[in-house]
C-alpha cells in the first residue's frame, strides 16, 4: 500500500534516483504565466517543502490495459521556504521583487495521474512510467515575502497584505503555469 512506502519515501530512494520527500529540496522552479490578471515570470530557489509525508490517499483508480493510474491524495499542511525572483504585472500593476518568501499551503487535495507503456526486460512485462500528470486544490494559502530589491521598505508589506487578500485569485492564476511544471516527463 502507499501507506507502506511513507518511510521510504521520507528518506528517498536513491535505487530509483527518488529524493526525500521530507524535506523536499527544490533547488530550482521557473514559472511563467503570459495571460489573465496575473502576468509574470517568477524564478524559485533553494525550496524548502515541508508536510509532504503527511499524506492520506483518498482514491486509487488503475487500469491495467491502458497501463494507468490515477492516485487521489490529501495532505493538510504544506509550509514553503526559499528564494525568489518575480517581474511582471499583477492586475494593473507592475511587479519587480526579488527575496525570500514563506508560505503556508492548508487542507491540499490532488490527483496524480501516471501513464505508463510496456517494456519488456529479459521476457518479463513491465510498465514505464511516461508521464506524470498532476492537479490540485488550496484549502487555503498564507504569504510572507522579504523583499530585497525595493529596499524592503512599506512596499514590501504592501505587498505581503496584497498577496494575502488576493491568495486565490492569484493561485487560480498562476495554477496552469504550476501544474505544469509538475508535469515532468517521468524515467522511472
Amino acid at each position: 500500500t502507499f501507506d507502506h512506502l511513507r518511510p521510504y519515501l521520507i528518506s528517498g530512494i536513491p535505487e530509483i534516483r527518488l529524493s526525500s520527500i521530507e524535506p523536499m529540496v527544490i533547488p530550482k522552479m521557473e514559472m511563467q504565466n503570459g495571460h489573465g490578471a496575473v502576468r509574470v515570470r517568477a524564478v524559485f530557489g533553494n525550496m524548502t517543502i515541508y508536510g509532504a509525508s503527511n499524506y492520506s490517499v483518498i482514491s486509487v483508480r488503475s487500469d491495467i490495459n491502458r497501463l494507468r493510474m490515477d492516485l487521489g491524495l490529501s495532505i493538510p499542511r504544506i509550509e514553503a521556504t526559499g528564494t525568489y525572483e518575480v517581474v511582471g504585472q499583477v492586475l494593473l500593476f507592475p511587479v519587480r521583487s526579488r527575496g525570500e518568501f514563506w508560505a503556508l499551503f492548508n487542507n491540499i487535495t490532488g490527483l496524480g495521474k501516471l501513464y505508463g507503456k510496456e517494456v519488456k526486460k529479459n521476457n518479463v512485462k513491465f510498465m514505464k512510467t511516461e508521464r506524470l500528470g498532476v492537479d490540485f486544490k488550496l484549502g487555503s494559502s498564507r504569504f510572507k515575502i522579504k523583499d530585497y530589491l525595493n529596499g524592503n521598505n512599506v512596499l514590501g508589506e504592501a505587498m505581503n497584505q496584497f498577496l494575502n487578500q488576493n491568495a486565490d485569485i492569484i493561485i487560480d492564476e498562476m495554477k496552469p503555469a504550476a501544474a505544469q511544471v509538475l508535469e515532468v516527463p517521468a524515467d522511472s
